[in-house]
């Protein structure tokens, strides 16, 4: 039998709970949700019924690469860009170059930022109207 899937939630290990709050609210525009639970955890919907947990712990043995991310499709990157931009966020393409949007081998365009511990972020514009369908 084949299963459909959806995005429920995603958890990170943060070393500092408002700092994270803070990046993924002011500069990525999640909104905090009100759930009762531990002081260390905070929710965010990215959109939808769409979450992220943020779990503050040790962060001792969290290794982290470009290569272990997740990615967010936009519908305008160009004023995503600008956005953070104006906040003084760095975004980089795939090989790290700063300021640049790359271009992924499907043809879809993508930029990388980085949250306070260091997780890498894509957002790029794999959207259905780019896509063509």
């Amino acid at each position: 039998m084949r299963h459909t899937y959806s995005l429920d939630h995603f958890a990170l290990l943060v070393r500092d709970l408002d700092r994270s709050v803070a990046f993924y609210t002011d500069i990525l525009g999640f909104t905090p949700i009100d759930r009762t639970g531990s002081a260390n955890v905070a929710w965010l919907t990215i959109g939808g019924l769409d979450t992220i947990h943020l779990i503050q712990g040790d962060f001792g043995a969290t290794h982290l690469t470009k290569d272990t991310h997740f990615a967010l499709r936009i519908n305008d990157l160009d004023a995503f860009v600008a956005d953070i931009s104006a906040k003084g966020v760095t975004f980089y393409d795939w090989p790290g170059n700063v300021g640049q949007i790359g271009i992924r081998g499907d043809g879809f365009r993508q930029a990388y930022v980085q949250d306070p511990d260091g997780y890498w972020i894509e957002i790029n514009d794999h959207t259905s109207a780019v896509a063509g369908g």
